[in-house]
């Protein structure tokens, strides 16, 4: 499970660019160089006078660090695409998650294609690190640890999960024994691979959603996160009214306080989402002090991982990511579904924030955003390493072509990053000073083959939606096609 490390020195020159970093703050360097000793940033500056084995021509490009996407469900989001959007559930706050999530599932034969073309999306976009929540079998961990990427893969162990029986309410098939289970193959796994691929993987705890865990398997998680102290542990939370309802009427508690009650808290832990606290428009309940929640979030030093694309295209987001941000939330961000374009959800955080607080463009500015990306992202896992370009960090780079429609003229880069690039203008991706991606292609993968399969692995999905649903409906019933279609 090791790559194989040499320890030459590769210099990446002419650049346009180059996002270099000081005491926890970027700063920009015009026509800076940039040089690495295997995987370890050794030179960022204006010209490095020393020897190099190796050169890469930025070619008048961006030179940033590589971007932390710490929210992914890789392993089938891709086959959701063109099915769930305008869609959602009238008796549940419009949420997707209770009859669109149990219909599109893929098949076991297809899980590796799929897994591949999630990768390739997610790397060919400025991703070096991905945080995958899902089933994580040591099949797919083996793969995703092959990639080349910085991955960390959290394995599902909860005590339930969600499901509707009638389109209107929200039911639990519980399932205590296999959280515990499940709890003990995550610990079984990180034995085993948690540090493997040249120190490339992370294995983590993923609890699924609040509402899915019992407080006494919360408990027992907290227990064996006294004994694991670096285990990072996520959940979703806040992510719906009906989970947000469903703790306050079973605990009496919102998720917060819930999971604090429970010991779920800390430097360590990420709460996915918690898009809808009191306060937010869609939620009404009053079970705490104005901002009391969030502060409680604030001051464990608890992280939460916006993922703005996903909700945003159901009309839902952030009220506001400003005023998290002010209470002094360590925000990380994630693309979730698809697509895994991250350059893309730091826009869209940015302009959600703007809109979200009231027409006002000072907030949510492409450095905040470029920080939840980067610095932010690295807080949240433990890695003063990575998420800069420094000396003495990781070769985690990316390159972003400047010389096209989409990114000229250049006057301040990481605004026009952030608000006129995306993922289609990434040219070079190196890990651990690897270089995954060349010409917005990966390396290392038939991506043109991956590509081909996945019409074929959506068709099986896309046939399996009647058995799946809870009414058997088709899924041109519970997603129409936007036109008439003619054969």
């Amino acid at each position: 499970m090791k790559d194989g490390r040499n320890e030459k020195i590769t210099l990446i020159y002419n650049a346009a660019f180059v996002i270099g970093c000081e005491e926890e703050e970027h700063y920009i360097i015009r026509g800076g160089e940039v040089a690495y000793k295997g995987n370890t940033i050794i030179y960022v500056g204006r010209h490095y006078i020393g020897e190099a084995d190796e050169k890469i021509d930025a070619g008048q490009g961006l030179v940033i660090p590589g971007l932390i996407n710490l929210h992914c469900h890789i392993a089938g989001s891709p086959l959701e695409k063109g099915f769930i959007e305008d869609t959602g559930n009238r008796f549940n706050y419009m949420s997707g998650l209770y009859e669109y999530l149990s219909v599109t599932k893929l098949e076991p034969e297809d899980q590796i294609d799929v897994l591949d073309f999630s990768l390739a999306d997610i790397m060919t976009r400025g991703s070096t690190t991905v945080f995958e929540q899902g089933w994580c079998d040591e099949k797919s961990i083996e793969h995703m640890g092959e990639s080349g990427l910085r991955t960390i893969v959290g394995p599902v162990a909860s005590s339930s999960n969600f499901m509707t029986k009638d389109g209107r309410n929200v039911y639990y098939n519980m399932h205590e024994q296999q959280a515990y289970d499940r709890l003990q193959y995550v610990m079984d796994t990180r034995q085993k691979y948690d540090g493997a691929y040249d120190g490339r993987m992370t294995v983590a705890l993923y609890l699924g959603q609040v509402d899915c865990c019992t407080p006494e398997y919360l408990d027992e998680v907290r227990r064996v996160m006294d004994n694991d102290r670096e285990m990072i542990v996520t959940i979703h939370a806040a992510q719906s009214i009906n989970e947000y309802e469903q703790i306050a009427r079973t605990y009496g508690k919102t998720p917060a306080g819930y999971l604090y009650d429970h010991g779920i808290v800390g430097s360590r832990v990420h709460y996915g989402h918690y898009l809808m606290p009191q306060g937010h428009s869609m939620n009404a309940m009053k079970l705490m002090k104005p901002d009391e929640e969030l502060k409680l979030i604030a001051g464990t030093n608890t992280n939460i991982i916006h993922c703005p694309w996903s909700f945003g295209r159901r009309g839902m987001i952030l009220e506001s990511l400003q005023h998290y941000l002010d209470l002094g939330i360590n925000m990380g961000i994630g693309t979730d579904t698809f697509t895994q374009d991250i350059i893309w959800e730091m826009r869209y955080a940015a302009i959600f924030c703007k809109i979200a607080e009231g027409a006002n463009p000072f907030t949510g500015t492409a450095a905040e955003v470029f920080n939840m990306a980067t610095l932010g992202g690295a807080r949240a896992i433990g890695r003063s390493d990575l998420g800069r370009i420094q000396k003495g960090c990781k070769a985690d780079i990316v390159i972003v072509d400047l010389n096209n429609l989409d990114c000229q003229p250049v006057r301040d880069p990481i605004k026009v990053l952030v608000y006129s690039a995306c993922g289609k203008n990434v040219d070079k991706v190196i890990v651990d000073g690897k270089l995954i991606v060349d010409g917005n292609r990966p390396v290392n993968m038939d991506i043109d083959k991956v590509i081909g399969r996945m019409q074929q692995a959506q068709d099986k999905m896309i046939a399996k939606v009647p058995e799946r649903d809870w009414a058997g409906r088709s899924a041109d019933e519970m997603s129409p096609m936007s036109f008439r279609v003619v054969d």
